[in-house]
This record gives C-alpha cells, sequence and structure tokens, in this order.
C-alpha cells in the first residue's frame, strides 16, 4: 500500500476551472444508490480524475458523507446518535454540477444534499468525548527518520501550485507515505483513515513535513486507497501506533476532552435512483 498526499488532501476534491468564481447552493443532478457487492474498491471518494463539473463518492457510508458536508465532524466520535446503518450501510454517489463549482461551494452542496435525500437533520453541542492526543514521543522532541521537513524546493512548489518535482514525491514501498504536508493536513488526512476517535494535536510543531511509515496492521477499516482492514496485529506485524512512535517519533496518547459534536437529529434511508 502507497499514499502520496501534495499540498493540501485531496480526498474529497472535485476538478475545477481555476480562477473562476460560482456559488452554487445544490448538486444540479444528484445519483444516491446502495453500493453492490463485492466492488473493485473501497471507500473511494473524489475521484480526481472526473471531468469538471462531476463529483463521486464510491462505497461510503452516510458518516462519511457528513464529513465531506460538515468537515470539522469528519473524525469518527464528533458524529453521534443516528441509526447504526448510517456507519455500516454504503453507497455509490454520482453528482453533477456547475464546472465552475470552487471547493468553498461544497461542502454547503453536500450538506444540502443530504438534507434533500436522507432527510438529515442535526445539531451541535459540546460533549466530553474520547480522543487521541497527537504528542512527540521524545522527551528531547526529536524527529524519528520517517518524519522529515519538506525541503524549501518542495515547499516552494507547493505554495506555487506547481507539481512537485520527482525527488519531493516520497519513496515508493508498502505503507503510509504523505509529501509536504502540515499538521493540520495530516490531522484531515487521519479523520479519512476512519480512526476510531478525534485527535487533538498536542505537538507544537509548524511547517511542511514529509511522512513515511510502513506496517502491516492497525485501527483503519476501510480507508480511502488502503488495502488494509482492521485486525489484530501478529507477532511478527508493525501496527500504525508502533510505527509511529518509532519511525516517525510521535504518538496517539488515549484522552477525554470537551469538544463540538454533530448530533443526528433525524435520518432517513433515501430511495435509490
Amino acid at each position: 500500500m502507497r499514499y502520496v498526499v501534495v499540498g493540501a488532501i485531496a480526498i474529497w476534491s472535485v476538478t475545477i476551472v481555476q480562477g473562476q468564481r460560482a456559488t452554487p447552493t445544490e448538486f444540479e443532478v444528484v445519483s444516491v444508490r446502495p453500493s453492490a457487492p463485492e466492488p473493485p474498491a473501497i471507500g473511494s471518494v473524489g475521484d480526481l480524475r472526473l471531468p469538471p463539473g462531476r463529483w463521486r463518492g464510491l462505497r461510503v457510508t452516510l458518516v462519511q458523507l457528513i464529513g465531506a458536508a460538515y468537515p470539522d465532524y469528519a473524525f469518527a466520535g464528533r458524529v453521534l446518535e443516528g441509526p447504526a446503518w448510517m456507519r455500516e450501510m454504503l453507497f455509490d454517489v454520482d453528482a453533477k454540477m456547475d464546472p465552475k463549482t470552487t471547493p468553498v461551494t461544497m461542502a454547503p452542496m453536500m450538506a444540502q444534499l443530504l438534507a434533500d435525500r436522507f432527510a438529515l437533520r442535526t445539531h451541535t453541542e459540546q460533549r466530553l468525548v474520547d480522543v487521541y492526543l497527537l504528542k512527540m514521543a521524545r522527551a528531547d522532541r526529536q524527529l524519528g527518520p520517517g518524519l522529515k521537513r519538506s525541503s524549501p524546493p518542495c515547499v516552494e512548489a507547493r505554495n506555487a501550485k506547481q507539481p512537485l518535482p520527482v525527488e519531493c514525491r516520497g519513496r515508493p514501498g508498502a505503507g503510509l507515505n504523505l509529501s509536504v504536508i502540515t499538521v493540520t493536513e495530516f490531522l484531515q488526512y487521519l479523520s479519512f483513515m476512519n480512526i476510531d476517535r478525534p485527535v487533538v494535536d498536542r505537538m507544537g510543531l509548524t511547517g511542511e513535513f514529509d511522512l513515511q511509515l510502513g506496517y502491516q496492521c492497525g485501527p483503519f477499516k476501510g480507508s480511502v486507497g488502503s488495502k488494509i482492514a482492521s485486525r489484530s496485529c501478529g507477532p511478527d506485524d508493525v501496527s500504525f501506533f508502533t510505527a509511529l512512535q518509532e519511525q516517525a517519533g510521535l504518538k496517539l496518547e488515549p484522552a477525554r476532552e470537551m469538544m463540538d459534536v454533530l448530533v443526528i437529529d433525524s435520518v432517513s434511508m433515501p430511495e435509490p435512483d
């Protein structure tokens, strides 16, 4: 398995026409259907190969769609209550929109889609929830060999919105491979890997980093682009948590904190089309 992230996380994305502005409030056409069994891929969302004006989510749960509509609540554990099928049933969503649609308008358009097709109604409140605190693993705050600051040419290419040079794209190999990302973007990435609780940054690191981890098992089930299913680690397996600590010099420490959560008031199964 190999992940490469260039610049901002592009898991939930749509090809757009640069330099044009539009303020649509909803998709023009939307198809929502239960996913067929045994598909070739799991959790494929926002395919970048789609032409302008198209958005697609394949084998995604309603909770994942809610994360696209309400990005602040994308982590598991920040969407509470509601029926079990929200987290278990998989859907294929195919939407058409104005090709000039910008990422800024995508979240409210997704929210409108969920209100129209799933009759979703929510409210926010503060609750005490289980979280992970992302911390430096070593007392001297040294980074591990798998986490390095991105080189200036790579950062310059990212800031200029230019394709990253080959040397900036990470080394091939199994595991997690992220290039030129900030800590905030890493947290966003974790949210889409279906880690089982919100992650709160307690590192205090700024700037851009390259991250490469090798591991065989972990808490991630149905990860975007991932073939690693959630399973118990064998005696010779390296878990994600171990790789993060030993290879990156970081750790995820369980804790409980007060934070805003999105509470499901009502929701209905959509009519397939």
